[in-house]
Formats: C-alpha cells, sequence, structure tokens
C-alpha cells in the first residue's frame, strides 16, 4: 500500500529503474524487518506476529475503551468537584495473556482509563493497580475488560482477583508492601499485617 501510494505522489511511475529499485528496496526491507514482529509466547512456544489482530475487532475495542475513558473521567471529576472520600486500592489479579501484545494492551488500557493504574505485571499473568476509589475497584475487577482483550487476541485466560487492599486496611502498619521484584519468579506473593516486616514471610497468591 505505502509503495503504491509512493509510486502516486513521486510521479515516477513511468521510470522503469525507479520502479524497479522501489519494489527490490521494499522486498529487502520486509525481509529484514519482518523477523521483529514476531514475538513468542509468554506460557507456550507459539510465535505471534505482533499486528496479527482483526481490524475490525480492534476498531470495535477501541470504540469500547473510548466509551470507558469518559465514563470514568465523569466519575473521576465527580470526586474531585465534591470533594468526595476517596478510598484507594490495591489490587492484584490474574490474566495469564500467552501473548505479550495483549498483556501490554491491558495494562496500558487500565493506565488510559481515569482512576485505574497499571502498577506492575509480573511473569505468572499477575497484575498490580491502583485503583482511586469502589467504583474504578470494581469496574477493574469485574473482569470486562479482561474478557474483551482475551477474545480480541483469541485467548482463554485463567482469570481471578487475587487480592485487594484498602487504604484503610493499610493505614498504620508497614507491611502492605508490593513485590521485591527478585522474587517474581516465584509466584506472587504479599506481605500481610501478620508477618514480620522482612520479605522472609510472605502470603502466597491462594491466601
Amino acid at each position: 500500500m505505502m509503495l503504491v501510494l509512493w509510486f502516486l505522489m513521486s510521479g515516477i511511475i513511468h521510470e522503469a529503474k525507479f520502479v524497479l529499485f522501489g519494489i527490490a528496496s521494499s522486498i529487502i526491507i520486509s525481509l529484514v524487518v519482518s523477523p521483529l514482529f514476531v514475538i513468542s509466547g509468554l506460557k507456550t512456544d507459539r510465535e505471534y506476529f505482533l499486528l496479527h489482530v482483526n481490524p475490525l475487532k480492534m476498531i470495535i475495542y477501541f470504540a469500547w475503551l473510548v466509551k470507558e475513558i469518559v465514563l470514568s473521567a465523569v466519575e473521576v471529576s465527580k470526586v474531585v468537584i465534591k470533594a468526595e472520600e476517596m478510598n484507594p486500592q490495591l489490587v492484584w489479579f490474574k490474566a495469564d495473556f500467552d501473548n505479550p501484545s495483549a498483556r501490554s494492551l491491558l495494562a496500558n488500557s487500565i493506565t488510559l482509563t481515569p482512576g485505574t493504574i497499571t502498577v506492575d505485571i509480573f511473569d505468572d499473568g499477575v497484575y498490580s493497580c491502583h485503583c482511586l476509589n469502589e467504583n474504578t475497584r470494581d469496574g477493574l475487577v469485574s473482569g470486562v475488560m479482561q474478557n474483551k482483550i482475551a477474545k480480541l487476541f483469541c485467548e482463554e485466560i485463567d482469570y481471578g482477583v487475587v487480592r485487594v487492599i484498602s487504604d484503610d486496611s493499610m493505614e498504620g502498619t508497614k507491611y502492605a508492601k508490593l513485590i521485591d521484584k527478585k522474587y517474581k519468579n516465584l509466584g506472587f506473593r504479599v506481605l500481610s499485617e501478620k508477618d514480620e516486616p522482612s520479605f522472609g514471610k510472605v502470603g502466597s497468591k491462594d491466601e
């Protein structure tokens, strides 16, 4: 498509040598660059082409995302204007996509939506997110966005909420720490209030 556009705009389509040079350079560049668009799965040995997504499904998803961004912006604006009391939440949920593009799209979609921010993604597919209040938390853990992205990339995921910590439960304690990056390959781990203030004793993802 870009090659055709270049021919039309350059006005040199009648020059055979330029046409041949253009075709040859396009083929060479495509052969060199195309391997860079192939990414390996995170759970399997499957390989994915970076842009291999149904365009219509992608348009529908982004239209839905824009709607959610607008609704969330209105919700956050109400909280700010009315000076409502906020109860920030730390949420961990599992959405173990195999396609790295799916994990990246979910993380960015969460951050683009006002009131929620993706803090980190761990190797086992656990997302750590910050939510402004209960409403944004409920919207995030409902699984709607996660399932839409799973359908977009034709994947089946093991989705579930791992843990939620509210601002009230963290107040006055120094044990509510996020995950030590050193241990992320061992799975989801988070300190509970009963644990010692060290990474020697941690909770499991099943607690």
